[in-house]
């Protein structure tokens, strides 16, 4: 399945949604104020051409960055307000690349951490399952062995 980038998924919601111009013949239809005023704000910022396309690449971290993060990620994985304005202006970023990145590394160390507790989990049940059929089967027997005293 194709990921759409910011700049696919704004286009295409730029597409299907009304436009606000006021002189439109039998147009009802109003963005929301804030939809409204968050692409004004993408057009003041430069981000938004005619077409709604991006007009800058988006920037990558360097080794040294990522690493420098990653670092204090190991540390603590949540920032506080002075901490992260220190590790901005020490790595050359804005504090707002700072505090999505950590937000961003959050969620993937989330995603992994419940990889790991579904893996623990999968084995524990496989586990008991397995115990469980063998008790089932152990069982049967005897109630077969019990029939055939019996009788």
């Amino acid at each position: 399945m194709k990921r759409l980038s910011s700049s696919d998924s704004l286009g295409a919601l730029m597409s299907i949604c009304p436009t606000t111009e006021e002189g439109s013949p039998g147009n009802n239809h109003v963005y929301s104020r804030e939809f409204q005023s968050m692409l004004e704000g993408l057009d003041e910022e430069g981000c938004v051409e005619e077409m709604g396309q991006i007009s800058e690449k988006k920037r990558r971290l360097s080794i040294n960055q990522v690493k420098a993060l990653e670092k204090n990620f190991e540390v603590e994985n949540k920032l506080e307000p002075e901490r992260k304005v220190k590790l901005a202006q020490e790595l050359g970023l804005q504090p707002r690349q700072v505090a999505v990145w950590f937000q961003n590394r959050r969620a993937r160390w989330k995603t992994k951490q419940l990889e790991r507790d579904y893996g623990v989990l999968k084995a524990n049940y496989d586990s008991l399952k397995l115990k469980n059929d063998t008790l089932q089967q152990e069982n049967q027997s005897l109630l077969k062995e019990i029939r055939e005293l019996n009788s």
